[in-house]
């Protein structure tokens, strides 16, 4: 769990601060209540209608509805509107209970403000940076949700793409999170230590755009030092790797070896903190023996 500190923390400068937005919710509500209002002065003209004959009603499609009289037509059309009334309702509390918060994006961490309290994490302390596509976009790689959390013993804080000005907060957040991160990890490994990535397979990552699910995430470990990558308990030496391609279109990251055989490839979203990683990773094959403490470049 999250703690808010008692110390103020050295935060940086505030760089944007970031809400939802409620007009959303409140046209639902609105609607709904209209819905039922419709509704009701529908089962008060069935109560009115004089008994007469069967009703039939045919749709574009050729689909016939058959109807003993106009009053049964009147109750089924109401309860129709009740039911996208109740659907609507629904949804509102969805994104009630999704739109949560207010956020303030600082040089160094991010403070998330929820019921008056204000919790705030720095970017150093961050390992998961989550990112991923729900909903519509689900399918399209587009990244709409982006979620954070210190350590894996730790629930995701999740921001979804009804935050005002989401894409410009979530472009911001990876950049400071990996301007803020790449100089710590490039420390480790020069001093002979590993950092370890988590990675989502392939499989789990298009189970859950299907199962809507995302945050509860099954990873394996990619665990990287000054010489090797260790991936699925294989560890290749960085010397022997020579490409890294990343794809927009297919949204896989392609590791291949001198010989151009593929030593490792993932949709680039399945690994936690992936910016991190490709960046580090590149560094790593292109310029081992330098310093790269002020390199952490600007995202694609």
């Amino acid at each position: 769990m999250q703690h808010t500190t008692s110390q103020t923390p050295a935060t940086g400068e505030l760089v944007g601060s970031f809400r939802y937005g409620k007009a959303f919710k409140v046209f639902m509500v609105i609607f709904s209540l209209g819905l039922i209002a419709l509704a009701g002065f529908m089962l008060y003209l069935g109560s009115t209608l004089p008994a007469s004959g069967p009703v039939s009603l045919t749709s574009s499609r050729g689909t016939t509805l058959n109807f003993s009289d106009p009053a049964t037509l009147t109750y089924f059309t109401s309860g129709l509107l009740v039911f996208f009334a109740l659907a609507l309702l629904g949804l509102y509390a969805w994104h009630s209970r999704m739109r949560k918060g207010s956020y303030e994006l600082y040089e160094n961490g991010i403070a998330h403000t929820l019921h008056g309290e204000r919790t705030y994490v720095p970017f150093t302390e961050i390992e998961d940076l989550y990112l991923f596509s729900s909903g519509q976009a689900a399918f399209t790689g587009l990244i709409t949700n982006l979620a954070y959390r210190r350590n894996p013993g730790e629930p995701f804080n999740r921001v979804i793409e009804a935050l005002k000005g989401f894409h410009h907060f979530q472009h911001q957040f990876r950049e400071l999170y990996l301007n803020a991160r790449q100089p710590q990890v490039w420390n480790t490994l020069q001093a002979g230590g590993t950092v370890t990535f988590n990675c989502i397979e392939n499989a789990e990552v298009w189970r859950k755009r299907v199962s809507g699910n995302f945050l509860d995430v099954q990873t394996q470990p990619l665990v990287l030092s000054r010489d090797y990558l260790q991936v699925q308990g294989r560890q290749i030496s960085i010397a022997a790797l020579r490409s890294m391609d990343h794809s927009n279109w297919t949204e896989k990251v392609t590791i291949k070896d001198a010989a151009g055989n593929v030593v490792f490839s993932t949709i680039s979203t399945g690994i936690l903190s992936t910016d991190l990683f490709l960046n580090t990773l590149g560094l790593l094959m292109e310029a081992p023996a330098e310093d790269p403490s002020q390199a952490a470049t600007s995202l694609a």
